[in-house]
């Protein structure tokens, strides 16, 4: 009998149970069990005397006590989190045995039978698939609240949890595996949750590559297999090598410089160097696992020129190596150049001679391999182990993933006004700064410039040198933060051209507030009248990578006109480009929240313009998000499977001039959607530039105590000292710290009074009905919004909100939340056409009500923990871990962090 997520939860639950009742006491448990059932005793009952005990059993814990009631329900919630993520690729896998891979929702065969059906061609869909090049961007932003050593703990109780239910067990076996469970457990409960320091930067690159090395690379070749499955269904066979591979990887880690001091040249480096280290390890351990099945003899060969030719050339660029290989394997001549083949990727790997130069060469070799067994006629040799090497070669290179670099325009400016001597030169208009770029020369001697004018400067000589020793494609692309003018963009390019890199390095735009999101295409258009500029694409293929920012535009606007801005821009941008001749690339920096561009992929990219979609995508995997999208295979390929799905049929529809009713010029709803996105910012902003509101921040919410967990090497705000203000605090926190009041303003405020602005009108009413129907870009905007007004709770963040000192500041702002919370609800409800939240996502309704009774303690434990620091006194050391061991708790609780 298959188990249940039930029968999993139950499991860890009573397993944890056990342990916190032998490692902590009776008290312990008991105090657990008492908070649990008066939060749900309240959430049942909508009981305000239940809310009362559990806010006076809170206060009445010590903070020894309090802290280890925190930790009992963190650790429920991260054990939950794996058996609820255990039960999606269950359900997937009864789902296919059942009915059929083409009966999986948002997966490769229910897609290419949707085009199949639909009309399109084996060629069309072929063509729509060669635009793909979707590349997953690793990126170390503090949005990760939990220790490495707690996701490999976790990683333990998942490999039992999987045990239990693909294989069968003895009885002896079945209790060694859950005694197995037990150890992890407890491990986790006496393990220290949190990092006694922020982590360093090679930290935050080797917890990524985690996913890489251990995930990642298995885990591409069964997506080609996937995806050539789903080809052969509905269009008959395909081969693999020929088909294109759509994904690829890059990363942020170790190379993002923006705000943070700690990523030096020297640790992009040494990142670099681990990237090449575990790519060619890889390929040497496949390469020894070939040995036997390419053990076949000269004469069950038939002759074939190519391999002939292979070991010719392999004799040539290592002749010292020839006898030995020829000694060793005299009649297997597949085996011979498998020892050719090992010796040389060692040689890559160590820099020797001898080694390959790229890629492409291991790739030819492998192919004379696999074609040297078909014409043997062998079926399942070429298209197994061998196979999935060919597939790792051509998405991961020698350089597993291609690092970008990032830098704020605000330090390259200082850094020009120092070397161009001219103080006053950061606040000189776009067209001044241009002129006064062709003086720019590179300085005589280091000594006479600042630290920073010699980190940047040297940042630029390290992306040489690293192109040199690791390939162009390890190191190729340079992200410039607060982009809003085009002289951001060609002062990087004039850099760059000092330092020999002209031509070798992609410049893009970031695209981040509101402002330079309306500007985005003047932006673009400029930089393409620049001559110098032109030249420079031309050598780039003529593409332009444009990197668009959710987060502060978000910040600064609101959700709403958020995602509206974004798709403007996009939209525009996309115009120039074509007009030029200039394929776009758009690089979409998503964070994990829906606050700040996440939400379900699948359905953010059904609702992209099919004007500014050229196939070409980046996209940010950040912080928690990694963990939900990548823990373990079979995540990772239904994440990577619903992205390429979503962009296969999106680009097909874009090549065909099909596609759905989008906001976009001469349509009704363009103009609905800039009156929503202006009215939304509008009410948004009365919010963030009321009088009081950084106070009330900074007091309602635990931000000062997410500044100080030691989540990531980058800072919090991006100029250190004073108190924090909204102009250089980081979205992240932002948006961290108002999901923890549970007020979650960031997804959901400005929303209900732009709705209710056009719904005032029958006209309005009818065109927001039109796109409720019609226009994915709308649907997904408004799902996100039921999602986040979820996972709020106004009656506990009311509580949050009274840690504000100042009565007047109290009442106003937790009022405006409140009035403008009833309304969006109010708007968006009768918009559906539903009576409850989530009406349509039953299992996410469920899952968040589920939830809500053991997220609540967590939250009066850390009201009550942010009570007591206000006061201060002995015990505040003792409170303040409380209130950020419970940050963990709440965020692994909502699945939401920044």
């Amino acid at each position: 009998m298959s188990r249940t997520l039930s029968d999993d939860v139950h499991l860890l639950g009573d397993t944890l149970g056990s342990i916190i009742r032998a490692h902590g006491g009776d008290a312990l448990f008991e105090h657990v069990e008492r908070m649990r059932l008066a939060a749900k005793k309240a959430r049942e009952n909508d009981d305000e005397q239940a809310r009362v005990e559990l806010a006076a059993e809170a206060s009445a814990l010590s903070p020894g006590m309090a802290l280890d009631v925190a930790r009992a329900f963190t650790l429920y919630f991260q054990l939950v989190n794996l058996a609820e993520d255990n039960h999606r690729t269950r359900e997937l896998r009864r789902r296919e045995i059942e009915q059929g891979p083409e009966a999986i929702d948002e997966s490769l065969h229910r897609v290419v039978a949707g085009m199949h059906a639909a009309g399109a061609t084996r060629e069309q869909v072929l063509d729509a698939l060669g635009d793909l090049s979707l590349r997953f961007v690793f990126t170390a932003h503090p949005t990760e609240a939990r220790r490495r050593t707690t996701e490999r703990l976790l990683a333990s109780v998942r490999s039992v949890l999987e045990d239990l239910e693909r294989r069968v067990l003895s009885p002896t076996d079945r209790r060694i595996r859950e005694r197995g469970l037990r150890a992890a457990i407890e491990a986790l409960w006496e393990h220290s949750a949190e990092r006694s320091e922020r982590p360093e930067v090679l930290e935050e690159v080797k917890a990524g590559l985690w996913y890489l090395r251990n995930v990642l690379l298995d885990a591409v070749p069964r997506l080609h297999r996937r995806l050539c499955n789903a080809l052969r269904a509905s269009y008959g066979d395909v081969d693999p090598i020929t088909t294109p591979m759509p994904v690829a990887f890059g990363s942020w880690m170790g190379s993002d410089r923006d705000g943070n001091p700690y990523v030096t040249d020297g640790i992009t480096e040494r990142t670099l160097e681990l990237h090449r280290w575990i790519i060619l390890e890889r390929y040497l351990a496949d390469l020894d696992a070939l040995v036997d099945p390419l053990a076949a003899t000269a004469h069950r060969l038939p002759a074939y020129e190519p391999l002939e030719h292979a070991l010719r050339r392999a004799a040539e660029a290592l002749p010292e190596v020839r006898h030995a290989a020829e000694h060793r394997n005299p009649h297997e001549p597949l085996r011979r150049l498998l020892t050719y083949m090992r010796e040389r990727v060692e040689r890559t790997r160590d820099y020797a001679a001898g080694g390959y130069a790229h890629p492409d060469d291991l790739l030819d070799d492998l192919l004379v391999l696999r074609d040297s067994l078909r014409a043997a006629h062998a079926v399942a040799l070429p298209d197994d182990a061998l196979l999935d090497l060919i597939l790792r070669v051509r998405a991961f290179g020698f350089v597993l993933a291609t690092l970008d670099v990032r830098e704020d325009s605000r330090v390259h400016r200082r850094v020009l006004a120092e070397l161009l001597e001219e103080p006053s030169y950061p606040s000189w208009k776009s067209s001044e700064r241009l002129d006064a770029l062709t003086r720019l020369v590179l300085p005589g001697r280091r000594d006479r410039i600042s630290a920073d004018a010699r980190r940047v400067l040297s940042s630029f000589e390290t992306i040489a040198r690293a192109q040199s020793r690791f390939g162009r494609d390890a190191l190729g692309t340079y992200i410039i933060s607060m982009t809003d003018s085009p002289a951001d963009v060609l002062e990087v390019l004039h850099l760059a051209d000092l330092h020999g890199l002209r031509g070798r390095l992609d410049i893009v735009p970031l695209l981040e507030t509101p402002d330079a999101l309306a500007r985005g295409a003047d932006v673009i258009g400029a930089l393409f009248a620049d001559a110098d500029y032109r030249a420079h694409l031309r050598r780039r293929g003529d593409v332009q990578e444009l990197l668009v920012g959710y987060s502060d535009s978000m910040k600064q606007g609101g959700i709403l006109a958020s995602r509206v801005r974004v798709l403007e821009a996009q939209r525009a941008v996309a115009e120039v480009c074509r007009e030029h001749g200039v394929k776009l690339r758009v690089f979409h920096g998503r964070g994990g929240s829906v606050s700040r561009g996440g939400g379900p992929t699948f359905r953010a990219i059904r609702a992209m313009p099919r004007d500014a979609f050229s196939g070409d995508m980046k996209i940010t995997e950040q912080g928690e998000v990694r963990a939900f999208h990548f823990a373990n295979p079979d995540l990772a390929i239904r994440y990577m499977e619903q992205t390429v799905g979503a962009a296969l049929f999106v680009r097909h529809e874009a090549r065909t001039g099909a596609g759905a009713d989008l906001p976009s010029p001469g349509k009704p709803s363009w103009a609905v959607m800039d009156v929503l996105a202006r009215e939304s910012q509008r009410a948004y902003r009365e919010l963030i530039d009321a009088e009081g509101l950084v106070l009330f921040f900074t007091q309602a919410t635990p931000f000062e105590q997410i500044s100080r967990l030691n989540i990531a090497s980058r800072p919090a705000k991006r100029r250190g000292g004073g108190a924090p203000g909204l102009a250089d605090l980081r979205a992240i926190p932002w948006v961290f710290a108002w999901s923890q009041s549970r007020h979650v303003i960031t997804g959901w405020y400005g929303v209900g009074s732009a709705l209710a602005h056009v719904a005032a009108t029958d006209e309005g009413r009818k065109a927001l009905d039109h796109m409720e129907q019609h226009s994915p870009f709308f649907r997904d905007l408004l799902d996100n919004v039921q999602m986040t007004l979820a996972k709020s709770d106004l009656p506990i963040a009311r509580r949050y909100a009274e840690l504000c000192d100042d009565a007047d500041a109290r009442e106003r702002i937790h009022g405006m939340i409140v009035e403008e919370h009833a309304r969006t609800l109010q708007t968006v409800l009768d918009i559906e056409g539903q009576e409850e939240l989530l009406a349509d996502d039953p299992v996410v309704r469920r899952s968040i009500l589920l939830r809500n009774p053991y997220v609540d303690p967590l939250s009066y434990l850390q009201i009550e923990a942010l009570k007591r620091l206000a006061r201060g006194g002995e015990a505040s050391v003792g409170w303040d871990r409380v209130a950020r061991v419970a940050i963990q708790g709440i965020a692994a609780g909502l699945r939401n962090t920044g």
